[in-house]
C-alpha cells in the first residue's frame, strides 16, 4: 500500500523525493527501510537504510528523513518543496503509540498543502481501529493519500490505497496519458480476503457506537493501571498507548519519540515476557499489542494481574 502511494505521489507531482519520518514503519520494500541514523542530529536527521541489499542510491537520492513532532520537519519541508513529492506519516506511530499529535498532524498537513506537497497518513495499523474512520476522524484531517491493511482484511493478509480522485486516476491513465502508474500481484483484490474484508467492515460499521468507545475505554483502562503500579512499586517501565493499541518500554522518564527509547533493562525486559507467559498471557514484546472487541473486561482484568505479577517476578530475579 505504502509503495503503491509513493508510486503515485511521483506520477502526479513529477517529483522524486519521498519524506518520512524518524521513527515510523511503512512496510519492507526498500524505499520503506530508509531509516534515521541514530547518532545524527534528532531534528535533522539523516537517513540510513535498515539492513542489508538495499541500495544505497534510494536514501541518498530519493528519500528524507524528518524529525518527529518537532517544528523543523515543516523547515526542511519548505526548503525541498521543489523535489518533496510525498510526505508520509504514521499518525500514530507503532513505536510510540499515543493520542496527543493533534497541532503537530494538523500544522504538517497545512506545510505540505502551502508547499504543493502531497500528505499521506499511514493508517494500515490505526485505519477502522482508533475510529471507525481511523485517525482522520479521530484528527478530523483531510489526507490526499490514505494507506489501510490489518484490520480491514479481516484476519487475512490485506493492503489497501485510497485517495483523491485526481490522485488515484494515476492508476487508470484517466488524466489522458497512456503510461498510467502499474500496479497488481499475484494477490491483488484476492476473492477470499475480499469477502472477509466486506464482512469485517460491515460488522465494524454497525456496531461502531460500541466497539470504539469500549476499545478506547479498555485499553486506556490497562494502560492507568499498569502506570499506576509502576509508580507505587518504582518499576522503570511504562505503557504507552492509543486506544487499545499498547507497547511497553522498560524505562522511566518522558518519551517523546523513538530518539527517548533506551535498551538499558533489555534484560529485565526479555525476562518480563518469559514470566508473562507463566502467567498464561502472550504480547509480542518487541512489537505493538492490541486489545480487540473480543476481549472482555475480565480478560483485560487477567492481562494485568498478569503483568503485575510478571514485574514482581522479574525484581525477585534481582533484575530491576
Amino acid at each position: 500500500a505504502t509503495m503503491y502511494g509513493m508510486r503515485a505521489a511521483r506520477a502526479f507531482t513529477g517529483k522524486n523525493k519521498i519524506a518520512l519520518f524518524d521513527g515510523s514503519y511503512h512496510g519492507t520494500h526498500d524505499y520503506a527501510l530508509t531509516k534515521a541514523e541514530p547518532a545524527s542530529d534528532r531534528s535533522r536527521p539523516t537517513a540510513k537504510t535498515m539492513g542489508q541489499g538495499v541500495p544505497t542510491l534510494i536514501k541518498d537520492d530519493t528519500m528524507l528523513v524528518l524529525p518527529y513532532r518537532d517544528a523543523t520537519a515543516f523547515d526542511l519541508i519548505r526548503e525541498h518543496k521543489d523535489d518533496l513529492a510525498l510526505v508520509m506519516i504514521e499518525p500514530v506511530q507503532s513505536s510510540n503509540p499515543r493520542l496527543d499529535s493533534n497541532e503537530f498532524l494538523h500544522e504538517l498537513a497545512r506545510v505540505c498543502q502551502q508547499n504543493d506537497v502531497l500528505f499521506l497518513l499511514d493508517e494500515v495499523i490505526t485505519g477502522f481501529r482508533i475510529a471507525y474512520g481511523g485517525c482522520q476522524e479521530y484528527y478530523d484531517l483531510d489526507a490526499d493519500l490514505v494507506t489501510y491493511g490489518k484490520s480491514i482484511g479481516g484476519g487475512l493478509p490485506i493492503g489497501a490505497l485510497s485517495g483523491r480522485a485526481d490522485i488515484m486516476a494515476q492508476f487508470s491513465g484517466q488524466r489522458g496519458r497512456d503510461d498510467g502508474v502499474f500496479s497488481g500481484g499475484t494477490f491483488s483484490g484476492n476473492p477470499l480476503t475480499m469477502a472477509a474484508g466486506t464482512a469485517a467492515i460491515n460488522h465494524l460499521k454497525e456496531h461502531a457506537s460500541d466497539i470504539y468507545p469500549y476499545l478506547m475505554e479498555q485499553g486506556n483502562r490497562f494502560a492507568d493501571a499498569i502506570n499506576t503500579f509502576c509508580r507505587e512499586h518504582q518499576i522503570p517501565a511504562q505503557v504507552l498507548n492509543a486506544g487499545s493499541m499498547f507497547h511497553m518500554r522498560f524505562q522511566g522518564g518522558e518519551i517523546d519519540s523513538s530518539r527517548d527509547l533506551t535498551t538499558d533493562n533489555g534484560a529485565a525486559e526479555r525476562e518480563f515476557y518469559l514470566h508473562l507467559l507463566g502467567h498464561g498471557v502472550i504480547v509480542p514484546g518487541i512489537h505493538l499489542a492490541f486489545f480487540s472487541a473480543a476481549h472482555t473486561p475480565e480478560d483485560v482484568d487477567t492481562v494485568i494481574e498478569a503483568f503485575k505479577q510478571s514485574f514482581l517476578d522479574v525484581r525477585a530475579d534481582g533484575l530491576i
